[in-house]
């Protein structure tokens, strides 16, 4: 065949069209679908085919491309005429659009997302993806003795299972944002609204979208009062006077006429605070209790439980809840009132600090059957927080968690300058250097009324600002709200608490890309279009002693201060400390054993760091280290060249002492605000209030925080409320604490059936009255038990009972001791731990101290 220049030019420039329309469809990403975009790279895995589907994915997925399903059905209805429709009646609008999606969804109903069609968290990290799915493949390759080399065939199919999650997670998505759409149509039309004559629409949406709700059972309401308790009648909810104070009275549930949601908003009354807990809250919930005593708290105080509060954790809230201060404070009550401060006498000096120890307005509420049965496994454990929030009665909640610490009278937070300006007062978090996602902002984004087409701006439902869209955790910071406290006007925001729920039960990617309930509560007002809400002016501080000695400083050659805690609390915009979170130990895992090891306390003396273990923290100054820089900025901008860029810049800061094995940076000041330490279980920070500018035209410079040292009136306070809530291990009634007797005498063991008596050594009773178990030890009916702290939490389920009886039997066999235990040098100890564990019988107490002479 014969090939003219002519032709062959032709060919050429043929071959160069081609060749451009190729490289043109491999750059030009901006203008092709994801999926299309797949087929036409199937073969092609590298880097930057991975990075260019990533940039299809994040503009596909794009809030502002969000559209309500039914909204071109809805405004055809008026030919598509949007000004006409705005300014419709709000009643008329609401029946013609319920009436319509009945029409066009008779079947519809809330969707877990469990199934088949789930949302892909890495859908807009298509490497990590394929990582991921290869990782897979690789193990099961090996495991049937095969080469795990991944091959072509292998990548493609790994595409189309990434095609398949594209398409389950843009289902996934537009499935929830229309829930959340029609949840705030349904809160304008019906929460918000007085609609009689759609009160069986009301009553239906009611069932569909809250369809784990009992509605034919309210929770039950019990008052722990010193002449009794009282259990109210089925379906019964109590009416509280405007001065708080119980009235007598109560409201009538009627299931097969009222409309759960409509009652619950409608009815509630008072202030008071609202506390989710269960047994094994309880130890912590008794000492709250003793510090709203000590404060003078006359809010009452309805405590929201799952059936999972037994009659003997009951019986402890209720005496020190009532009983009087002699009871209270009486140094027989805990072996704590001598060791902790004993220059502190609280029954002596209680006075001195204006304490009056009111008796507590104590309400039991068991929301047990106010859930459907089959729908409890889909709420997780901290979902029992909202719950409590929704059915608790008062009209103005400060919602508590029961190791909460609360250094001001709770009536401050509802006369905060923040709680009266909007009917809520939240606190942030830490401000911790952990990022969230892309497609977690944007996820959040689509669930807001953002969008100006959109169902919202139709009813007039108000479009989030920049006040939502810049706080911390939209431009890109994991850590935004701290969910210890949170005052709240239910009646005012009533649908905020109701937009909670669904976020509780969609796991990806609603629950996954929060730390359990934090985040949720500015999410609720956000989804509902309600911006009425506050913050307190300054994040999360480290609360305790700042390191005044550089000895135990990790950076000791920097002037940036330090202070190292297991606590955060939060500083109002005044410097008053109002509240701190996980109890008041220094550490709750009550771990100095373990941390010895570890610096600082690895040059403690030994005596010295039990003493600081076994103390309440000595709040004497917080820390509050300098804010972040946005890591994504409002809007959630497509192009993630900046973030990327910012996350980059960290890998040329010096290295933190948690990124290095040292115990110590002696060459360089703090690069992150918090570090986080291995000590107190992982629970351990430290915080700075300088560190190496996040500004990167700025050289060498420093970001300021903020550092408060509190004056010694404070101090003495919080001293103060550390013991009352250090001495919080209480009994039936008080005893004496026995006096350790000398080494030749024997120690009486005081016994329930007084004609029974046994013998100890006396290092086996000092074990067992100083062991940090013996809050955990048991009692058993006409058994001699060892003197000792009466649990606070309740330990008598049939697990626990078994495993305290194996450690009974292993006892006797050391060969079944750990070995670590055998090598410890508290042989004794671990003797003493177990008896403190165990009720000690007479018949057994002369075998436990051969063995203790043996070891």
């Amino acid at each position: 065949m014969r090939f003219s220049l002519k032709r062959l030019t032709l060919i050429l420039v043929a071959t160069v069209v081609v060749l451009i329309l190729y490289l043109i469809c491999i750059v030009n990403f901006d203008d092709m679908s994801a999926f299309y975009q797949d087929l036409l790279i199937h073969d092609r895995y590298d880097d930057r085919s991975f990075k260019n589907s990533d940039s299809i994915i994040r503009q596909e997925f794009h809030y502002s491309n969000y559209l309500f399903e039914g909204y071109d059905n809805f405004t055809a209805l008026y030919d598509n005429d949007i000004e006409r429709v705005q300014s419709l009646p709000l009643n008329e609008k609401c029946k013609a659009f319920f009436d319509q999606h009945e029409l066009y969804n008779p079947e519809w109903a809330i969707d877990l997302w469990r199934g088949d069609i789930k949302f892909e968290k890495n859908i807009n990290h298509k490497k990590m993806f394929f990582k991921s799915r290869s990782d897979i493949l690789k193990e099961q390759k090996s495991a049937k003795g095969e080469s795990d080399e991944i091959t072509r065939i292998d990548n493609n199919t790994i595409n189309e299972e990434f095609k398949n999650s594209y398409k389950a997670s843009k289902i996934a998505e537009q499935g929830m944002a229309d829930t959340i759409t029609l949840m705030r149509l349904y809160g304008k039309c019906f929460v918000n609204n007085e609609n009689h004559e759609m009160n069986d629409i009301y009553q239906k949406y009611s069932n569909k979208l809250f369809p784990f709700l009992n509605t034919h059972a309210l929770p039950t309401f019990e008052r722990l009062t010193q002449q009794g308790d009282r259990l109210f009648g089925d379906n019964i909810l109590p009416v509280f006077h405007t001065d708080n104070q119980f009235t007598g009275q109560t409201v009538l549930y009627d299931p097969g006429h009222d409309n759960l949601i409509d009652f619950l908003h409608k009815n509630t009354s008072g202030k008071g605070i609202v506390i989710s807990a269960a047994n094994k809250h309880v130890r912590d919930l008794i000492k709250l209790i003793r510090v709203l005593r000590a404060l003078n708290n006359r809010l009452p105080i309805q405590i929201v439980y799952n059936g999972d509060i037994n009659t003997k954790s009951r019986r402890i809230i209720e005496l020190v809840a009532t009983r009087d201060i002699d009871f209270l404070l009486n140094p027989g009550m805990a072996s704590e009132h001598l060791d902790v401060l004993p220059e502190l006498k609280l029954l002596e000096q209680y006075k001195d600090y204006g304490s009056e120890f009111p008796p507590q307005d104590i309400w039991l509420v068991n929301i047990k059957f106010s859930i459907e049965k089959q729908e409890k496994q889909s709420f997780p454990k901290y979902s029992n927080k909202l719950l409590a929030l929704l059915m608790s009665s008062f009209e103005e909640v400060v919602l508590l968690d029961a190791d909460t610490v609360p250094l001001v009278p709770i009536i401050e937070f509802f006369e905060s300058d923040e709680y009266k300006k909007s009917g809520t007062f939240f606190f942030k978090d830490r401000s911790l250097r952990d990022h969230n996602d892309y497609i977690e902002t944007n996820y959040f984004s689509k669930l807001f009324p953002i969008n100006e087409k959109s169902m919202d701006t139709l009813f007039n439902i108000p479009l989030v600002t920049n006040k939502t869209m810049s706080n911390k955790y939209m431009t890109g910071w994991r850590h935004f709200q701290e969910a210890g406290v949170v005052a709240l006007q239910k009646k005012d925001h009533f649908l905020p608490i109701l937009m909670t729920l669904p976020l509780s039960y969609w796991r990806d990617p609603a629950r996954s890309s929060i730390w359990g309930d934090k985040e949720m509560y500015w999410l609720g007002f956000a989804m509902s279009g309600d911006e009425s809400y506050e913050f307190n002016e300054y994040s999360a501080a480290s609360v305790g002693e700042l390191t005044k000695n550089s000895t135990y400083a990790f950076y000791p050659n920097t002037t940036s201060q330090e202070l190292c805690s297991t606590h955060p609390g939060h500083v109002d915009k005044n410097g008053k400390l109002l509240w701190i979170n996980s109890g008041f130990s220094f550490c709750k895992k009550n771990g100095s054993f373990r941390d010895r090891l570890n610096f600082p306390f690895s040059i403690f003396e030994a005596e010295e760091l039990n003493q600081k273990y076994s103390k309440p923290l000595q709040i004497r100054a917080a820390i509050i280290p300098p804010d972040l820089p946005n890591l994504r900025e409002p809007f959630n901008p497509i192009d993630d060249t900046p973030e990327l860029d910012f996350m980059e810049s960290w890998t040329h800061r010096h290295k933190d002492m948690d990124e290095l094995d040292n115990r110590r940076i002696e060459d360089y000041g703090p690069q992150k605000g918090w570090m986080h330490n291995p000590n107190c279980q992982g629970y351990f920070y430290c915080a700075y209030n300088q560190i190496a500018t996040y500004n990167l035209t700025n050289g060498n410079g420093l970001d300021e925080g903020h550092v408060f040292e509190f004056d010694e009136e404070s101090t003495k306070l919080f001293d103060y409320l550390g013991k009352i809530w250090i001495t919080g291990n209480v009994r039936t009634e008080p005893r004496a604490r026995p006096v350790k007797p000398t080494p030749q005498s024997t120690v009486q063991i005081t016994s329930i059936d007084t004609s029974k008596q046994a013998e100890l050594s006396s290092t086996q009773h000092a074990l067992i009255q100083d062991s940090p178990f013996t809050q955990q030890s048991q009692r058993m009916p006409d058994i001699p038990e060892v003197v000792q702290q009466e649990p606070a939490e309740d330990i008598s389920s049939e697990e626990e009972s078994s495993s305290l009886m194996n450690k009974l039997t292993n006892v006797l066999d050391k060969s079944k001791i750990p070995k670590e235990q055998q090598l410890s040098e508290s042989g004794n100890e671990f003797l003493g731990m177990i008896l403190a564990d165990l009720v000690v019988s007479p018949a057994r107490s002369q075998q436990y101290a051969t063995e203790e002479q043996e070891w």
